[in-house]
């Protein structure tokens, strides 16, 4: 099973969007594992990151900002598929 981690700045403006985003592509991608949690000091998955949200395709940055759905639906079949798109 992939994982997708949604990493979010608590109360910052784009939290409601990114958990919102998560919500709907759950539905279209049922297989996932996908998870938004709260960015804290010291979590390892933050790695670098200083931009929120940030997606992270099995732990590895995909995005940061909310992403189109459909551009990020895309990217995740594609990599589900193995492709390197």
């Amino acid at each position: 099973m992939s994982r997708l981690d949604i990493l979010v700045h608590g109360g910052c403006l784009s939290e409601h969007s990114a958990r919102s985003l998560a919500e709907e592509i759950r539905h279209e991608l049922p297989n996932w594992d996908i998870t938004v949690k709260t960015a804290v000091p010291g979590d390892p998955d933050l790695s670098g990151v200083i931009v929120f949200p940030a997606f992270l395709l099995d732990g590895r940055v995909l995005a940061t900002g909310v992403p189109r759905k459909d551009w990020l639906v895309e990217r995740l079949r594609a990599w589900e598929r193995g492709s390197d798109e």
